[in-house]
């Protein structure tokens, strides 16, 4: 998992999930590192996966081909018994953010998406990669049904979807702020 958007994201979630859902929650923040680079470097040890029931991998398109990487976390958790999935957002991790908020839109690029990420908050500058202080979390359930183009369905678990998409809500569904769903 790389940028500051998705760590703050992901450490506020730790925070929202039930205390009675028995879960041991790390987020390490890996920036700047490829996931196919994460993903070896579980695999050969540096971590034991064995000592968790699931990893979750959280990265950006970023116009890269992740089908490989997504395929190679089916494998890993097929080989260790553990589970290791890769979530991918298409075209970045603003997608999902955006959709606690409203409808996503058919963005061009990345850009395009953090500047509606910006809109949306009223967040700009250096602040544009922040979370604002009143981020709707407790939108989450909205968030899935508006992650995806309308017609389109959140992408499988280890798959990469269309743009714009994500799969996050396959790791909420696992934390718990989905698990009803």
């Amino acid at each position: 998992m790389g940028g500051r958007t998705e760590k703050t994201y992901l450490g506020k979630l730790k925070g929202r999930v039930p205390r009675d859902a028995n879960l041991s929650i790390m987020v390490i923040c890996q920036e700047g590192k490829e996931p196919e680079t994460i993903l070896r470097n579980l695999v050969r040890g540096e971590t034991d996966l064995r000592a968790y029931d699931e990893t979750w991998i959280v990265v950006d398109h970023d116009g890269a081909d992740r089908r490989d990487f997504l395929a190679r976390c089916g494998k890993v958790s097929k080989d260790s018994g553990s589970r290791v999935v890769g979530v991918v957002s298409v075209p970045c991790f603003e997608v999902w953010l955006n959709a606690h908020y409203e409808q996503v839109q058919n963005y061009r690029d990345q850009k395009d998406a953090q500047r509606h990420y910006e809109r949306l908050t009223g967040l700009s500058g250096r602040s544009a990669k922040d979370l604002p202080g009143d981020f709707p979390f407790d939108r989450a359930v909205e968030a899935e049904t508006r992650c995806t183009l309308r017609g389109t369905s959140v992408p499988g678990a280890n798959a990469r979807g269309p743009c714009p998409s994500t799969t996050m809500p396959h790791l909420l569904r696992s934390l718990g702020p989905l698990r009803a769903r």
